[in-house]
C-alpha cells in the first residue's frame, strides 16, 4: 500500500501531536518526532491570582492571609533606578512579610527588589528571577544572575528556575504551574530549593521547601 500525500500543513500539525498520526488507514513511512515538553503563556494573572492580568493594569487580590497591590512606583535604593512594582504581603503569627515585585527586563520572569520581614534587615535585590512568565515550557530552565544587598554588604547568587509542569490540573484547578526555584552561592553550594504551584484565580497554591 502507498503512503497518501501530506499537506506541510497536516505535516505541522502532526507534528505538533507528539507524532506523526495513520492517515487513511496507513502509516506513513517517517521517523517518530517527539517534540520538548508543553509549552505555556505563562501569565502574569496567574502569579496574582486575576486571571487575564497583564503586568501594569491594577491589582488588589486577598487569598488567604496573602495580598497582592499594584501597581505603584518605586525607586530601587541601591540602584537609583524608578521602577513599577506590586506589594505582595502574608500575614503571619511573627508579623507581616513583605515583598516588592516587578517585571525583569527580558520579560522572562517576576524579580524580587525589596524583601522586609520582621526582626530582619530588609533585603534588597538586583537582577533577580522568581516567577516565570512569558513563553515557557515543560523541563525549561533559565538562569539568572542575582545580587542581594543587605546592610551595605552585597552578595551574589545564582537563581534557577525550572518548570516542570507548565499546565496541569492541581486540586481540580486547570492551568496550574509548577516549578522548582533554586540558589547557589558563587561557588556552586545550593543554599535554598523551593517548588511552587500557582493555579489560577488563587496564585501561590502550594509550596514545598526542598531543602528540609
Amino acid at each position: 500500500m502507498t503512503t497518501p500525500h501530506l499537506s506541510r500543513r497536516s505535516f505541522i500539525a502532526a507534528l505538533a501531536g507528539g507524532a506523526v498520526t495513520a492517515v487513511a488507514g496507513c502509516v506513513p513511512d517517517m521517523p517518530v518526532i517527539q517534540l520538548p515538553g508543553a509549552s505555556a503563556q505563562l501569565g502574569f494573572g496567574l502569579w496574582a491570582g486575576v486571571p487575564g492580568a497583564k503586568f501594569g493594569d491594577r491589582i488588589d487580590r486577598t487569598v488567604g492571609a496573602r495580598r497582592i497591590q499594584g501597581p505603584r512606583r518605586w525607586t530601587h535604593p541601591v540602584t537609583g533606578q524608578r521602577m513599577t512594582i506590586y506589594v505582595r504581603t502574608k500575614r503571619e503569627k511573627s508579623g507581616t512579610k513583605t515583598s516588592y515585585y516587578t517585571l525583569r527586563p527580558d520579560g522572562t520572569a517576576l524579580a524580587r527588589v525589596l524583601d522586609k520581614r520582621p526582626g530582619a534587615a530588609n533585603r534588597y535585590f538586583t537582577g533577580d528571577g522568581f516567577v516565570p512568565v512569558g513563553p515557557w515550557r515543560s523541563g525549561m530552565t533559565k538562569s539568572y544572575k542575582m545580587a542581594q544587598h543587605m546592610g551595605g554588604k552585597t552578595t551574589r547568587f545564582t537563581v534557577t528556575i525550572r518548570v516542570t509542569r507548565v499546565s496541569f490540573t492541581y486540586k481540580g484547578r486547570p492551568g496550574s504551574m509548577e516549578y522548582i526555584w533554586t540558589e547557589r552561592t558563587q561557588s556552586g553550594r545550593k543554599t535554598k530549593q523551593l517548588r511552587y504551584i500557582y493555579s489560577p484565580g488563587i496564585g501561590l497554591a502550594d509550596v514545598d521547601n526542598l531543602m528540609k
